[in-house]
């Protein structure tokens, strides 16, 4: 009697598991964005929100059915998602309409390791920047370090305290800011797409720096380097294209050697 209770559980408990490793197997081959896990587990679903340290994916079962299932943010690695719809319409929008965007969206997925959930974090602090709440700016980059330690996502945030530095008329503390991010780009002959975008976010800066200091040939330098090499940002390399042509308009016959 023992024996065939034990067995009877044993049974059910593997029932158990492999029903539900079936589910887990459904949920991974479903269509949507993709998170790679630290441990080099792929799971593909729909990102709804990230809280309390984890996010809430959803996705179909193969049986048509929908789970909602949890994941630490501590065991994420990165996640490929389609920017919200918001991202797109934020481009061209004058910075009250950026912060009215961007907000809500941040509040829902702020923390995800995700390249446009950095980029929108960016291009919060640009428009509190542009707004005059220069602290609030100051926050925003600071949490993209406190979201993402140790990861390339620190150049976004270098990078945006070194363009508010230069605005305060720091110029030399703001090329001291970024060398260390332009030194690495020279040698980095294939970047990725995000990586890409994040150079050419110091590019930029390091540009108008020059600029500033009256070193037109150099900035239209640091501006084609952004159109021939980190230009995989396209509104990156639109603005890279359009401080070249004004440089250029303001200084006829500028050429770079």
């Amino acid at each position: 009697m023992v024996i065939g209770v034990l067995s009877f559980h044993r049974s059910s408990v593997w029932a158990g598991l492999a029903g539900l490793a079936f589910v887990l197997l459904a949920v991974q081959s479903a269509a949507g964005d993709q998170i790679k896990k630290k441990d080099g587990t792929l799971i593909t679903g729909e990102v709804l929100s990230v809280a309390d340290g984890q996010v809430m994916v959803t996705a179909q079962t193969s049986n048509g059915g929908v789970v909602k299932l949890p994941y630490y943010l501590s065991d994420i690695e990165s996640v490929e998602m389609t920017p919200p719809k918001a991202m797109t319409d934020v481009k061209g929008a004058d910075p009250v309409a950026a912060i009215a965007a961007l907000e809500p969206l941040l509040k829902q997925y702020a923390g995800l390791p995700a390249d446009w959930v950095v980029e929108a974090m960016g291009q919060l602090a640009e428009a509190y920047a542009a707004q005059g709440e220069t602290d609030r700016a100051i926050t925003m980059y600071e949490q993209i370090d406190a979201f993402f330690p140790g990861s390339k996502y620190h150049f976004q945030a270098v990078a945006g305290l070194a363009s508010l530095t230069l605005k305060e008329g720091k110029i030399a503390e703001a090329i001291s800011e970024v060398q260390p991010i332009i030194d690495q780009a020279n040698q980095d002959l294939a970047p990725s797409q995000s990586e890409g975008g994040l150079y050419a976010t110091a590019f930029l800066v390091y540009g108008q720096a020059l600029e500033a200091q009256k070193k037109p040939e150099q900035a239209l330098e640091a501006y084609l380097t952004v159109k021939t090499m980190f230009y995989q940002n396209s509104a990156l390399a639109d603005q890279a294209d359009q401080l070249a042509k004004k440089l250029r308009d303001q200084n006829p016959g500028l050429g770079v050697e």
